[in-house]
């Protein structure tokens, strides 16, 4: 597992140097734009940030001074060696912000990175920006709840997390992007994660989570299928994630383990479909970094082979119920298991991607193994993008559980506590999301 992000996967800044015949346009439109509503965009020269982590823009509409700040997004080409900047919830600052003021409250060791960037516009450097956004909350407050998260405070308790605290992390925020891109909910709401005090789960740093040591309480859960196995946990937090765009289309999560974040080892997913009644479970696997690129190395009798029993157990108990003739229960496959093994296992809040990596469907995974597909030169198991043949990537993947063309049928859901119970006594974090049925009927997304 890596520790640190891709540079330009990480939160930044840009100055924008608002030049003086685009001021009144710019200005004018964010002014007869309803707040919330208010998008603007201006060409600056190209540069180089992802789209999955947020920017902020910091704006001058005045020579010298700071007086806006807003959410940027890298958008099209706008001529050569142009590109559009383009700027959401555009919010006035209480007082101009002059720049000498700005580079008297930073370090001396950012300095002269800060004055570059303020003299010709652009982004700002990673080890910049926190420094910046420092001093920014000190000197205007008011811009605390919109620029935390982009803070060294921030990075700093980051930072101070273990490695195997940030790849539990980061491997159940996976859970939760996987399943909101399942369900069609947006997934930029896992972009307002903070560090919390003592986090049990990803979900705890998240605003408007629902954190209880007692799973008892939590009534308003009472109805999801299999809720009493969560009983077994001590640490639970839920939280319910709406679209933005079609607010019926809401994706319910529950996040329980046993153990402290530091003990924990790894985290499953059991994603429920309301709408077809249909439950798919996905096992996460980092790869590490090898000869010829990412792979997977294990051996007989290791965890691994403890998972697989405990799913082909499962497996066979679902076998034994009767076939399902509802149409509603037509699945292409039966067996609700996949492996994800994920290729790079960074834990990056500010990045709302998918890792990249392959799904294998269990059935897949043992006939890999069984047909001795997956070996190394010197005979050791070993699984590589070049040895696997076929697999899912994440779109495909999520095309096949959003409309339950996979999973487990009507009849065999009703057996999902007994899996609910398996996992939790593994001492992995589960993530269990239950997606609301907005749009029975409806084509593939």
């Amino acid at each position: 597992m890596s520790a640190h992000p891709d540079s330009r996967k990480t939160a930044s800044a840009y100055i924008l140097r608002v030049p003086k015949e685009r001021r009144w346009l710019l200005h004018g439109v964010h002014k007869s734009t309803p707040f919330g509503e208010q998008k603007v965009a201006e060409p600056v020269p190209v540069f180089d940030h992802s789209k999955n982590v947020p920017l902020v823009v910091l704006a001058s509409f005045e020579d010298g001074v700071i007086t806006h700040v807003a959410d940027g997004r890298k958008g099209a080409s706008a001529g050569t060696g142009l590109v559009r900047l383009n700027l959401e919830s555009l919010q006035r600052l209480q007082q101009p912000l002059s720049f000498e003021t700005l580079l008297s409250y930073v370090p001396i060791r950012v300095r002269h990175h800060l004055a570059r960037a303020l003299n010709s516009g652009g982004k700002l450097p990673p080890k910049t920006l926190g420094a910046v956004v420092d001093a920014l909350l000190e000197l205007d407050p008011a811009l605390a709840e919109r620029l935390a998260r982009f803070s060294d405070r921030r990075a700093q308790a980051i930072a101070d997390l273990s490695a195997s605290q940030r790849e539990n992390l980061a491997i159940q925020k996976e859970t939760v992007g996987v399943a909101l891109e399942i369900a069609g909910v947006d997934r930029g709401e896992l972009l307002q994660w903070m560090p919390s005090e003592a986090p049990g789960s990803f979900l705890d740093g998240l605003p408007e989570a629902y954190v209880r040591e007692d799973v008892m309480l939590l009534s308003d859960f009472s109805t999801m299928p299999g809720f009493r196995a969560l009983e077994g946990a001590t640490h639970v937090a839920v939280k319910t994630f709406v679209d933005p765009y079609n607010s019926r289309n809401r994706l319910r999560v529950v996040m329980a383990n046993r153990l402290g974040l530091e003990e924990q080892t790894g985290a499953d997913l059991i994603y429920y479909n309301e709408t077809y009644r249909s439950f798919v479970m996905v096992q996460y696997k980092a790869m590490e970094k090898g000869r010829d690129g990412p792979e997977f190395r294990w051996k007989a009798g290791d965890q691994l082979g403890d998972e697989i029993s405990r799913m082909d157990r499962m497996l066979a108990e679902l076998e034994k119920v009767e076939a399902d003739v509802d149409p509603d229960g037509f699945r292409f496959s039966g067996n609700p298991f996949f492996l994800k093994f994920c290729s790079r296992v960074v834990f990056n809040p500010d990045d709302k991607g998918l890792f990249s990596g392959m799904y294998l469907p269990l059935g897949l995974w043992k006939d890999l193994v069984s047909g001795d597909r997956l070996k190394g030169a010197r005979g050791g198991n070993v699984l590589t993008y070049g040895n696997v043949g076929r697999y899912l990537t994440n779109s495909e993947f999520v095309v096949l559980v959003s409309k339950a063309w996979v999973g487990t049928t009507i009849r065999q859901s009703q057996s999902l506590e007994p899996l609910i119970r398996s996992v939790l006594a593994t001492g992995k974090t589960l993530t269990y999301a239950v997606e609301s049925p907005p749009h029975r009927g409806a084509g593939l997304r």
